[in-house]
C-alpha cells in the first residue's frame, strides 16, 4: 500500500545578518551625555542593530561609543596636516566647510572601496550633509538617508539634483516630515524609537506639583517661555540640559533664575547637563514635561522619554508633537499661547501616567524603529541574497575600533553644515 502523503508546512529560509555602514554626524561624539536626539538615535540604531547580529559600521567621531565597529571620520588634527592654513580661502569657503566636505568623502571613499570587496550590503546616513547623499547614488536602491532636520540649504543643493531622479532611497522620522521633503524626493515614514524598558515609569500620581524642561538650551527650544510660564503660575521648574547657545542662556535664561533667586521664591532650578539615566529620574517624579520648542521639531524624543516614564506633556502644537502626544497624554496647545499654558497646569493632573507608559510602548519602541528600517534593507536584497543557507555567511568578528582612514585627493566645493539636529 501506498502511504499517504502528508502536506509538509512551508518554512520561509532564515534571512541571513546583513552588513550595515551608517555614517553619523561628524560634529559629536556618539555617545553620552548626548549633545542632542541625532546622537542618541544613531547610538541606539547601531547598538540594536548589533544585538540583532547584524555587523555595523559605524563612521563617527572618533571619540564615539559604540558596540559597532567604530570607523573614525577624519580628525581635526588630521585635516590641519593635510591642508595649508589659508587653503581654504584660495576656494573661497570657510575652513569648517571644507574640513566637514573632506571628512565625508574621507568617509564615502571607504564605504565604496569597502563595497567593492563585497563587505558592504546597504548604507544608512545619518549625516545631515549633502556629499553623503551625492555620493551615495554609486550604491542605488542600497543607500538610505533619514531625513532628521528641516531643509537646511546644504540639503536643498542634493535635493534639487535628486528631485531630478534617483535610485536611492529616504526614510522621515515623521509624517510631518515626510510632508516637508515631499516636494523634492519621496521617503518613508519610519518614527525615531527609544528604549522604552530602560525608563521606570512613575504610574502613580505625583504628590509634589513640580515641572521639569530638558533639552538643548537654544533660542528655538523657548526654554525662557517654560520659565516665565512657570514664574506666572507660581510653579516650581526643574531645568537640565547643555547650554548649546551661550549667548541666548546668558541673555534669555540666566536673568530668570537671577530674578527668582533675588524675589526668594525658588521656583527654577537649573540642574546643567544631565544623563539619560538622571533624566528618568527627574522626569518620573514630574507632574508633567514642559515642550516649549518653538520650531517644528521633525520628531521630539523627549516627547517619547517622557511619555515613557509615565510623564504627561504639556507642549506647543509643533512639528511632529501632535503624532507622539495624544488627547490621553497630554495637552497640545497653540504655540507660545500663555493663557492656554497656563490653564494647562491645572488639566494635566488628569491624565494617567499608567496612559502615557502605554503609549510609549505602543508607539515610541527602539524595536519598532529597528523592525522598520531592518524591513527596507531586507527589501534591496533578492530572496536568494537574504537566505541565510544561499548566501554568503556572515564574516569573522570585526574588532571594535578601526584606524582612521588614510586621506585621499578631495576637491573641496562652496557648501556650508547646519550645526545640529533634532533633539
Amino acid at each position: 500500500m501506498t502511504p499517504l502523503s502528508l502536506p509538509t508546512a512551508s518554512v520561509a529560509p532564515q534571512k541571513r545578518p546583513l552588513r550595515i555602514a551608517i555614517i553619523a554626524h561628524s560634529v559629536y561624539p556618539i555617545t553620552e551625555p548626548y549633545a542632542g536626539g541625532l546622537e542618541m538615535i544613531t547610538h541606539l540604531l547601531c547598538d540594536k542593530l548589533v544585538a540583532a547580529g547584524h555587523e555595523v559600521l559605524l563612521y563617527a567621531h572618533a571619540d564615539s561609543q559604540t558596540e559597532a565597529t567604530l570607523v573614525p571620520l577624519l580628525s581635526r588634527q588630521a585635516f590641519e596636516t593635510m591642508v595649508y592654513p589659508n587653503e581654504h580661502e584660495s576656494v573661497a569657503m570657510g575652513r569648517e566647510e571644507m574640513y566637514q566636505y573632506l571628512t565625508y568623502q574621507h568617509a564615502l571613499r571607504d564605504i565604496i572601496e569597502r563595497d567593492g570587496r563585497g563587505e558592504i550590503d546597504v548604507v544608512h546616513n545619518h549625516s545631515l550633509h549633502h556629499i553623503p547623499m551625492m555620493m551615495g547614488q554609486v550604491f542605488g536602491k542600497r543607500f538610505f538617508t533619514t531625513f532628521h532636520t528641516p531643509i537646511f540649504p546644504q540639503l536643498r543643493l542634493a535635493l534639487l539634483t535628486l528631485q531630478l531622479g534617483t535610485d536611492t532611497q529616504f526614510t522621515s522620522i515623521s509624517e510631518y516630515q515626510q510632508k516637508l521633503f515631499a516636494e523634492f524626493v519621496p521617503s518613508k515614514v519610519v518614527y525615531n524609537g527609544i528604549d522604552v524598558d530602560f525608563f521606570d515609569a512613575q504610574l502613580t500620581p505625583i504628590d509634589d506639583e513640580v515641572y521639569l524642561w530638558y533639552g538643548r538650551i537654544c533660542p528655538e527650544k523657548g526654554t525662557h517661555l517654560a520659565m516665565q510660564y512657570c514664574l506666572a503660575a507660581g510653579k516650581r521648574l526643574i531645568i537640565a540640559g547643555p547650554k548649546s547657545n551661550a549667548q541666548y542662556f546668558e541673555q534669555s535664561v540666566a536673568p530668570l533664575l537671577l530674578q527668582d533667586k533675588q524675589q526668594g521664591s525658588d521656583l527654577l532650578d537649573y540642574v546643567g547637563h544631565k544623563t539619560k539615566a538622571e533624566i528618568n529620574r527627574y522626569l518620573s517624579q514630574a507632574t508633567a514635561m514642559l515642550f516649549t520648542s518653538t520650531w517644528d521639531e521633525p520628531y521630539g524624543l523627549i516627547l517619547a522619554e517622557s511619555l515613557a516614564c509615565g510623564t504627561p506633556v504639556i507642549g506647543f502644537d509643533v512639528g511632529a508633537c501632535a503624532e507622539i502626544v495624544t488627547p490621553e497624554t497630554g495637552i497640545v496647545i497653540a504655540k507660545e499661547d500663555k493663557a492656554a499654558f497656563i490653564k494647562a497646569f491645572d488639566n494635566i493632573k488628569t491624565i494617567s501616567r499608567a496612559a502615557c507608559r502605554a503609549r510609549a510602548k505602543l508607539f515610541c519602541a527602539d524595536t519598532t524603529m529597528v523592525d522598520g528600517y531592518l524591513d527596507l534593507y531586507y527589501q534591496t536584497l533578492t530572496p536568494e541574497q537574504q537566505s541565510l543557507s544561499t548566501a554568503q555567511k556572515p564574516s569573522a568578528a570585526t574588532p571594535k575600533h578601526l584606524p582612521s582612514m588614510p586621506p585621499p585627493q578631495a576637491t573641496p566645493s562652496l557648501d556650508t553644515l547646519p550645526q545640529h539636529a533634532e533633539g
